[in-house]
């Protein structure tokens, strides 16, 4: 199969309505393969699940910016689900015990960050996790138990906020 590169791009000037670009590699060099029109850009992620491959892309220009998930139909990705979050830096695809979901990483205050799970055809909410201006999630398993890490960046002016890490307890973190 070939391989792919997606890269986000924030801006443009002061506009934040841009497009950022799948780059496919020919071997060489990566070439621009497809752009897709994002807002604010800052991460992308890719997953597969019963082998289809997905992209979710974290637009956090304003608030209340909705993130998309598209969805590879063998020659372009189609938007599959959007999902309002609050100004969403990050997202991070996990799988336990046979279920794929999605967290997003919040960066809003007082606003908590949110765990998806994968219904068969979209994401669900499936649990919210109180988190402190969140900027990255980071999901690991040692000796058979998973863990989902947070970076928490600020807990309104107190810049000094701790970095959480759950465990999953069979049913949820």
């Amino acid at each position: 199969g070939s391989s792919y590169l997606a890269v986000a791009n924030y801006r443009s000037g002061g506009n934040f309505d841009i497009d950022s670009v799948v780059y496919q590699w020919n071997g060489a060099t990566f070439t621009e393969f497809r752009t897709i029109p994002t807002h604010g850009a800052v991460d992308w992620e890719h997953f597969s699940i019963n082998g289809t491959s997905y992209l979710v892309v974290a637009n956090v220009a304003g608030f209340a910016i909705n993130s998309v998930i598209y969805q590879w139909t063998g020659s372009a990705f189609a938007v599959l689900q959007t999902i309002p979050n609050d100004r969403g830096l990050e997202w991070e695809h996990f799988d336990i015990d046979g279920n794929s979901y999605l967290a997003v990483a919040n960066q809003n205050n007082g606003i908590d960050s949110v765990i998806y799970r994968w219904t068969g055809s979209a994401f669900a909410v499936f649990q919210s996790i109180p988190t402190h201006g969140a900027h990255d999630w980071e999901y690991f398993s040692m000796d058979g138990t998973s863990y989902l890490a947070v970076a928490n960046w600020r807990s309104g002016d107190n810049y000094d906020s701790d970095s959480m890490i759950y465990q999953w307890n069979g049913c949820h973190f």
